[in-house]
């Protein structure tokens, strides 16, 4: 338990300088261009939410979270189910995510322009 808290404290820490570094961005266009020209890249990951007909809607909704890269792939998915207030998500084990993957896999298409310059 104490290493979750250690976690926690690292990254509070971490996001906090960050912000920093962005709010200066926002202030100064040299330091956004500085920002802008410091990234060494990017990966697009789009998810699409299938929603699955349920027997009982107002007790329960499930559905599926679809992750798609920006080939067009599904590269994960989650399970999740939604009673009440509540709403647990779960991973799928490797064979369900195969599955899931070729059941799916013509169903959405993907179309995304590049900006080569975004300043």
């Amino acid at each position: 338990m104490a290493a979750k808290k250690k976690d926690t404290v690292t990254i509070d820490k971490e996001l906090k300088a960050r912000m920093k570094v962005f709010k200066e961005a926002l202030k100064s266009e040299e330091k956004k261009i500085e920002l802008h020209d410091s990234i060494y890249g990017s990966e697009v990951l789009i998810r699409f939410e299938v929603f699955l007909p349920s027997r009982d809607p107002v007790t329960f909704t499930d559905g599926l979270f679809l992750y798609m890269n920006d080939s067009g792939e599904i590269v994960d998915a989650e399970y999740y189910l939604k009673a009440d207030d509540n709403v647990t998500v779960s991973k799928f084990k490797t064979n369900d995510l195969k599955v899931v993957k070729e059941l799916f896999k013509d169903s959405f298409s993907l179309e995304i322009e590049w900006v080569e310059n975004l300043l």
